[in-house]
């Protein structure tokens, strides 16, 4: 209900940004607590409740929060600079901070949106109206939110559409937000939003109530301590996609990126605050990573540097890399250009080039369908795989692979291939690819002087070559589709075991 007789241009939007200002200030620096509702784009509900003393804090996660009995799910303890993890019947340890592997990454994805983002007035921004103590503001779709939202209408056009069902609700939804924009609801009294979306995720926070007396938070120290630093030596160190909740006829969830020791199995989540991240490169010495991860406002897939030692993130490429999907990062051999594919839609990916020397990223070729790319040994170009191009889609089916140079041109390196290839090694000239026999070969680069990889390798998906080019992880399958890694040596094709538990893992990145 609108309460009468009140504007609201009483409070104007530098007022409420203000307010915001000064409440995050508070929030950062003295004890309160709050609740937090999350609802998926499944339906799926999730309950929060966050008590803060900083930097210590306190998150208990329920499932079925309005159920008579929620259903506890997972709960956080930061102490000291450290976490303590337990998630209902799964992890339990002590970490860094977001370096937990939790079986559901959905907890990293709650955990990332638990604290009330502050209202920042945007330059489009309107005020609406007032709903109580509600300030309501309008905002006009971003571009991308735009483009994505008309494509997904063009995409759901033909689909038959269940009255009542989560696409039903998709489409009414971006319907409205295409007529209406973006509204923001924000508490008039503190400043902060009273709801969220990120993605698919929609969020509902209570107001903030400030505590005069620091509470009490728990100390755990029962559990396993892993918050061990890294290695000096991160040679064994991978990335690995990894789903810890995943078992044999179960619906497969979204994994997590992690970072696997392959000496001794230790596993950590890459300690990105967010939601899932997709494995990229390394740099810097394999102290920091590129990853790529969902946009917060659901507009494409961002790219991401994350400093293992540091803890810390930072977007890249700016909004040039911005409303359309990043994938496939690389790294050149003499670490000072990083390579990457972006798309705004199927079909025209784009490679692009980030270096120190260049302000924007800038483009390399031209548009085309590109699948995977990495550098030549010296690094004058890059090896593609692509589909086969034009009518010859029809003649010689498969993949080829294809040498970008420096300047832009394209040549064949090889085609009628499968549908992996990548290049052996930072410093090798070999290119490991599988073939349309499903079993795994090298050749040099220009495509001559085949070799088969031991007796072929048949059944190992999703080779990540070592910076040395001598062996790659690989991930091996059994017959209730349980996925580990393996490493294999790409002379003889000996395969070496690896101190995990079968399950779901995908994605490794070793260089």
């Amino acid at each position: 209900m609108v309460a009468v007789g009140v504007s609201p241009a009483q409070t104007g939007l530098d007022t409420l940004e203000d307010r915001a200002k000064s409440s995050k200030v508070r929030l950062e620096t003295g004890p309160a607590r709050w609740a937090v509702r999350a609802t998926l784009g499944t339906g799926a509900r999730f309950g929060m409740r966050v008590v803060s003393n900083p930097p210590d804090f306190e998150i208990r996660i329920v499932l079925k929060p309005d159920a008579d009995k929620p259903e506890p799910f997972a709960r956080v303890v930061a102490r000291a600079g450290k976490w303590a993890v337990e998630e209902i019947g799964g992890l339990k340890g002590i970490y860094q901070p977001w370096e937990a592997p939790f079986s559901y990454e959905l907890v990293a994805r709650l955990l990332s949106e638990a604290w009330p983002p502050p209202y920042v007035r945007g330059t489009d921004h309107t005020l609406s109206r007032r709903v109580e103590e509600t300030v309501v503001i309008r905002e006009p779709l971003s571009n991308s939110q735009q483009k994505s939202a008309e494509s997904f209408l063009r995409k759901s056009s033909g689909a038959q559409v269940k009255p009542g069902s989560e696409l039903a609700r998709n489409i009414l939804e971006i319907r409205r937000r295409l007529e209406q924009g973006n509204q923001w609801r924000v508490d008039e009294m503190t400043g902060f939003m009273e709801r969220a979306s990120v993605g698919s995720l929609e969020l509902e926070y209570s107001r903030v109530e400030w505590l005069e007396q620091p509470p009490e938070i728990a100390i755990i120290k029962t559990y396993p301590d892993y918050s061990a630093p890294l290695p000096a030596d991160r040679d064994g160190i991978v990335m690995i996609g990894r789903s810890g909740s995943w078992r044999p006829g179960l619906t497969q969830l979204e994994p997590g990126g992690q970072l696997l020791n392959l000496d001794t199995g230790k596993l950590l989540r890459i300690p990105f605050a967010g939601g899932s991240c997709v494995p990229g490169c390394f740099t810097d010495q394999r102290s920091k990573v590129v990853v790529s991860a969902a946009a917060r406002d659901g507009s494409g897939v961002d790219l991401f540097l994350v400093d293992l030692l540091q803890g810390t993130q930072m977007k890249l490429g700016g909004d040039v890399l911005s409303g359309g999907i990043c994938r496939s990062p690389a790294l050149s051999p003499d670490g000072k250009t990083l390579a990457v594919v972006f798309s705004t839609e199927p079909g025209k990916d784009q490679v692009y080039l980030l270096s120190s020397s260049d302000a924007k990223p800038q483009t390399l070729g031209k548009p085309m369908d590109i699948r995977s790319l990495s550098w030549l040994g010296d690094g004058t170009g890059l090896a593609l795989l692509t589909g086969e191009a034009g009518e010859q889609r029809e003649t010689k089916p498969g993949m080829r692979i294809v040498r970008l140079g420096r300047e832009g041109r394209i040549s064949l390196i090889r085609s009628e291939i499968g549908d992996f290839a990548t290049v052996a090694g930072k410093n090798s000239e070999r290119i490991l690819f599988r073939g349309r026999d499903r079993l795994w070969y090298t050749c040099d680069a220009s495509g001559k002087n085949v070799s088969v990889v031991g007796n072929g390798l048949k059944g190992l998906t999703d080779p990540a070559v070592n910076p040395e080019g001598t062996h790659a992880v690989m991930i091996e399958r059994d017959a209730e589709s349980r996925t580990w890694p393996v490493v294999v040596e790409l002379v003889s094709g000996k395969r070496f075991p690896v101190k995990v538990e079968r399950g779901r893992w995908l994605l490794p990145a070793w260089r």
